[in-house]
């Protein structure tokens, strides 16, 4: 019997028929044929909750969302200098690189109050590539090599902490860093293009991004199914395009952008609430913003700025 699955988004990820891509069977018989350690990256998809099939993706999720839960009021309570720290330089005169200068260091120190362990923008700028399905040898050493590292920090902040703790907070460090970098700044990218030359105080400033970082998830079909009529095998792969809720005509539908069902992000939350802060903050300027570069990095798994520079002028 062929199931039938709609393609619409949210509707995939809802699906009993679909389950996570097996990412660590994959990496684990790469290592072997190879003879390369990987044991960090294989760490990370068995810390993951989103990599684990059903039949442990549930517990580990409630223990996440525990977690989160801890550390929600620190968060909240340290946005407002975060902002005020890394995003003022986008009200003043000059050239701004705002991936390194702005968004990098700022969703780094949120997920470093989120996981009590201090991150690194640049030390840690591998770590979400290691959902990638298309990487060689070699960038696969540099997952690895920024994963054990980062591994390494969090036992250091936290010597006491048990292991299976460590493991999920690392598993927040990789899924908050590429995923908000992204989403961000190809949100924001989308704004200033749309500003021809007028203050950021002129922009109707949106609730929540215009853009997604993670333009699709993929997922494994369990049994032969069809999504819209297509067949897809058992073991076959089948896509849940994100992006396609950019152009939604109601902006609430956005919210999709974080999953559906058991696979809703679980920083939604937070994430909204640091956007919002950054969005009233640039809201109350009159600097006037201009691209003057900007180009996507090369990647499998997420939408995210290699290049982004504003050009900044004052009244």
């Amino acid at each position: 019997m062929r199931y039938a699955i709609p393609s619409e988004p949210s509707e995939i990820l809802r699906s009993r028929h679909v389950d996570v891509v097996p990412y660590a069977a994959r990496v684990r018989a790469l290592s072997e044929r190879l003879g390369v350690d990987f044991s960090s990256t294989l760490y990370a998809y068995d810390t993951v909750p989103l990599c684990q099939q059903r039949d442990a993706h549930a517990a580990m999720r409630r223990e996440t969302a525990e977690l989160i839960a801890a550390r929600t009021g620190a968060l909240r309570a340290a946005i407002p200098g975060l902002i005020d720290a890394h995003c003022a330089v986008l009200c003043g005169p000059g050239r701004v690189d705002v991936m390194r200068t702005v968004l990098a260091p700022l969703v780094s120190d949120a997920l470093s109050v989120l996981v009590e362990a201090p991150l690194d923008p640049d030390e840690d700028e591998h770590v979400s590539r290691v959902f990638s399905q298309a990487m060689g040898v070699a960038k696969r050493r540099k997952v690895e090599d920024a994963l054990t590292g980062l591994r390494a920090r969090l036992r250091e902040a936290l010597p006491e902490a048990e292991e299976r703790v460590l493991g999920l907070k690392l598993a927040l460090a990789i899924l908050g860093r590429d995923a908000m970098l992204g989403t961000f700044a190809c949100t924001l990218h989308d704004l200033v293009a749309g500003l021809d030359g007028a203050p950021w105080s002129a922009l109707d400033w949106p609730d929540m991004p215009t853009r997604t970082g993670v333009p699709f998830v993929d997922r494994v079909a369990l049994q032969d199914v069809s999504v819209d009529g297509e067949a897809v095998d058992a073991g076959g792969s089948i896509r849940a395009q994100l992006d396609v809720y950019e152009t939604a005509a109601d902006p609430r539908d956005r919210l999709a952008f974080f999953g559906a069902g058991a696979h809703t992000c679980l920083g939604r939350a937070l994430t909204l609430d640091l956007w919002r802060a950054f969005a009233s903050m640039l809201a109350r300027s009159g600097a006037r913003p201009r691209v003057a570069d900007y180009a996507l990095r090369r990647d499998d798994v997420f939408h995210i700025p290699q290049t982004f520079v504003l050009e900044i002028a004052t009244p």
